[in-house]
């Protein structure tokens, strides 16, 4: 296996995973993200100012194009200091998943409410290390612009892989819910509302994907009532948490 340096760091990506398959700036990105200079949380404020810069860099936007093959859904379960981290990639086509990466970690940034990218962040963008599959899209289990910064867990992710990423919500965080949409104080659409049975998914943009593309990938990739990647990756992740309890 072949390995790349990024002139800026020197640190060995290995190019026959996701990690050694982006382009080199975003690389260096991945590389600050993983070593935790963009993710370091001082304080409320520095993160809260950080959020509102790197919203600024957010593209809502398709490629020309957009054909998506493989979804992957990222999730990660906590027990104390240890991070339980989980990928699954689902194939549009064929509706399966067809891959499952995970790993375990230890987290010293703890929870704060609207600035969980600072805490899960770096473990979702080091979880491609693990996978061999490109995904076309990754789908974050957290808010994407839909956030009183526009600025969720699934931009930190979408921004630091540069690859087109969806925030998927179980709950509201920000912003007014009018009939299948959520709005912010301006009036401006910044997400959807998916329903199921018996549960809703709020639905954002994380980077490099347009509203109305998430949604229908989004809708498109649930089964049984959930989306199955990101379900997939929410029960492998409970699943590695059990396992080292027992």
């Amino acid at each position: 296996m072949h390995s790349r340096r990024c002139g800026h760091r020197g640190k060995t990506l290995r190019s026959g995973t996701i990690a050694g398959q982006i382009g080199e700036e975003a690389k260096c990105l991945f590389e600050e993200l993983t070593s935790g200079k963009l993710f370091q949380f001082v304080d409320t404020d520095h993160a809260a100012s950080l959020q509102r810069d790197l919203s600024k860099r957010i593209k809502s936007i398709d490629e020309p194009n957009f054909e998506p093959r493989f979804l992957c859904g990222m999730d990660a379960a906590y027990e104390g200091d240890t991070a339980f981290v989980a990928a699954s990639v689902w194939d549009v086509m064929n509706r399966e998943i067809i891959e499952t990466a995970t790993f375990v970690d230890s987290v010293s940034t703890k929870y704060v409410p609207g600035f969980l990218g600072f805490r899960e962040g770096p473990l979702l963008v080091r979880i491609v290390e693990k996978i061999r599959q490109k995904p076309d899209v990754f789908l974050v289990d957290g808010q994407g612009v839909a956030h009183p910064r526009k600025f969720g867990l699934a931009c930190h992710v979408g921004l630091g892989l540069d690859t087109p990423t969806i925030g998927v919500a179980k709950s509201r965080l920000y912003g007014k819910a009018e009939d299948s949409k959520i709005l912010n104080t301006e009036g401006e659409v910044i997400g959807t509302i998916l329903t199921a049975p018996n549960r809703k998914f709020y639905v954002s943009v994380g980077h490099r994907i347009s509203l109305e593309t998430a949604s229908n990938l989004v809708e498109k990739s649930i089964v049984n009532g959930h989306p199955s990647p990101l379900r997939q990756a929410h029960l492998e992740s409970i699943h590695l948490k059990q396992s080292a309890s027992n």
